[in-house]
């Protein structure tokens, strides 16, 4: 249907505008990912906003034992996060005998600093609400073994698998090949969201779906990085990329 516009003697037609609020309503209600079987999530900056209290600690680590300036060290922190502690250290300070004492120190001051983190009653609610739609979720950190294994336990969600950094376990293929193992599913079924760079680049190199959290990192960052990737701001966001409840019920999900 048209719009008559009248300019003087002179008579125009225009479309007539839609309702913006329909069309986003329609847009949101469009499948734009599938449902994975397997959802992998990073936790700090991911589950839980402790990356500004890790950065602190670094920080603080890396100024005491190293000398360097506060700025540069906490800079040189969240270019290197999504790593474990001591290979950021090894990537920063190559080779100094300094860097173990330095991960330890941060290591051991992890628990008092963040083991009471819990997650955000949204981030909560779209895990029960994928578990629902029959998703298995993983915790997948390279924060050490121990720390992974307490959040997890003190969380009010029952995660399906929790992998931490330790006994040959890391972020990455280790954690993907033991997804693999427990629940029999290949890579494309699986799906990997985290909040750093370097998650978007084990998702890459291991073939898995990734989404990226902005915070750590912008999502100009991940775009530039991964263009077309998709990005949130927060993990409860995620449910917006999937499909619709109709549509997953009709795929048997």
């Amino acid at each position: 249907m048209e719009a008559t516009i009248e300019s003087g003697s002179e008579h125009t037609t225009a479309p007539r505008q839609t309702n913006r609020s329909t069309a986003t309503s329609r847009q949101r209600e469009m499948s734009t990912l599938a449902l994975p079987k397997v959802l992998l999530c990073d936790l700090d900056g991911t589950l839980v906003d402790t990356m500004p209290v890790l950065a602190d600690l670094a920080t603080e680590v890396m100024v005491g034992l190293y000398g360097i300036p506060k700025p540069l060290a906490r800079e040189l922190y969240l270019a290197t996060c999504g790593l474990p502690f001591i290979a950021q250290l090894e990537d920063i300070f190559p080779g100094d005998a300094r860097n173990r004492e330095a991960s330890d120190l941060f290591e051991g001051s992890k628990p008092a600093r963040c083991g009471s983190a819990r997650m955000p009653a949204d981030t909560l609610a779209a895990l029960v609400d994928l578990k629902q739609r029959g998703v298995r979720v993983a915790v997948s950190s390279n924060n050490g073994r121990k720390n992974v294994e307490a959040f997890a336990g003190s969380a009010d969600f029952s995660f399906d698998l929790v992998m931490g950094y330790g006994n040959g376990l890391s972020k990455g293929r280790p954690h993907v090949q033991m997804v693999e193992r427990a629940f029999g599913v290949g890579r494309g079924e699986m799906m990997f969201i985290g909040d750093s760079l370097h998650d978007g680049e084990i998702a890459m190199v291991e073939g898995l779906p990734f989404v990226g959290v902005a915070g750590t990192f912008s999502k100009e960052s991940f775009l530039l990085r991964f263009p077309g990737v998709p990005v949130v701001h927060r993990f409860a966001e995620l449910l917006d990329l999937f499909e619709s409840k109709v549509a997953a019920a009709a795929a048997g999900y």
